[in-house]
């Protein structure tokens, strides 16, 4: 009986230790990832406030997603429509065939990898976070010079 209780409490902590790894979506919002293609840059940035995405491969696109856990789904990509380097046409091309097809995603260490239904990957690397909320706002730079004194000379 002590063997039987036992043996339960160590696989109880075992499972607590495991403790949960699924993904948080509220860690994606107001971050910008960018991901090395052929032919272009895939930039990809989760809104602060709505569950939409924008970024640009060739062309600028913008969308909307809902993520639960670590499954992720995104749906009404649209994009402007300018011409570019074939290998970069083919390349967004082939992103915004992918993205309607992902279903899970893993957000760590400053790398986004989503998965799609036929186990095709996209891994991209956060180059962007969004600032915390409680951060106190940036001072403004000035832009130009002091204004001189009342009693200076003017210029000549």
């Amino acid at each position: 009986m002590k063997s039987k209780t036992l043996l339960a409490g160590v696989c109880a902590l075992a499972l607590a230790a495991c403790g949960d790894s699924s993904q948080n979506p509220e860690m994606l919002k107001g971050v910008t990832f960018v991901s090395a293609q052929p032919g272009a840059d895939i930039t990809l940035t989760f809104d602060a406030a709505e569950n939409r995405v924008y970024g640009k491969v060739v062309n600028n696109y913008n969308g909307a997603y809902t993520a639960d856990g670590d499954n992720i789904k995104f749906e009404g990509f649209a994009s402007t429509m300018m011409m570019g380097e074939p290998q970069a046409m083919e390349t967004e091309q082939e992103y915004f065939q992918f993205m309607p097809m992902v279903e899970t995603y893993e957000f760590a260490d400053g790398k986004l990898t989503f998965v799609a239904t036929d186990g095709k990957e996209i891994v991209f690397t956060q180059i962007e976070e969004a600032p915390a909320a409680d951060a106190p706002a940036a001072e403004p730079e000035a832009t130009s010079a002091p204004a001189p004194a009342a009693d200076a000379p003017a210029a000549e």
